[in-house]
């Protein structure tokens, strides 16, 4: 059973702000290969203070970690780290919506981490 574990220091938020990202209208979903060989699964959140005031970017996040409770388990790619950044619209878009861009940008991640069957043929 994987479990997921959240992200504490800054070194992992820029380590993964390098590799692969997804840009929806409610979230930003930033992802990178693990660096450990665990089956857990690695995630941050962060809300920058372009986002409102602290009520806000604290909502933000909350909903955020609902809706990663929700999906990432099911959709998340074994040995990925994933950073969550919440926008403007992630504290006031409904729950499901928040849910479908989530949705969307993980499998979108997942083809970037994910060999072709076209680049196989190749080598």
């Amino acid at each position: 059973m994987t479990k997921v574990i959240v992200f504490k220091k800054r070194k992992d938020f820029l380590r993964v702000a390098q590799a692969f990202y997804v840009a929806t209208h409610n979230m930003v979903l930033q992802a990178a290969p693990s660096l450990l060989d665990s089956d857990d699964l690695f995630v941050g959140y962060t809300a920058t203070k372009k986002i409102g005031n602290a009520v806000c970017r604290n909502r933000s996040k909350r909903r955020l970690r609902a809706v990663v409770r929700e999906v990432l388990t099911t959709y998340a790619l074994p040995h990925t780290d994933y950073v969550f950044i919440a926008r403007n619209s992630t504290a006031t878009c409904s729950f499901s919506e928040l849910k479908k861009d989530t949705i969307y940008a993980i499998k979108r991640i997942n083809k970037n981490f994910l060999p072709s069957s076209e680049e196989e043929a190749d080598c």
